[in-house]
């Protein structure tokens, strides 16, 4: 079996979206447990960029994987 480029940067781009994943729930779990009064209003805003670049990451990794992005963009 041959492996290709995109397949290996696809499986680093999902593996870098579960860690993303877990970064994500520690922080939110943590925030939601010792929240006080004094905590940033912009807190929430950075938990929910970082849930999204764990999606993006895992779109990346699982369509590198399937060869779906690498299509388009060659074709771009």
């Amino acid at each position: 079996m041959k492996t290709n480029p995109e397949n290996l940067i696809g499986l680093f781009f999902i593996l870098l979206a579960i860690w993303q994943f877990i970064a994500f729930f520690k922080a939110f779990k943590a925030f939601c447990t010792h929240a006080i009064k004094g905590t940033s209003g912009f807190a929430p805003y950075a938990f929910w960029s970082g849930l999204i670049y764990a999606i993006i990451f895992l779109g990346m990794g699982i369509s590198l994987v399937f060869n779906k992005l690498a299509e388009f963009l060659s074709g771009l």
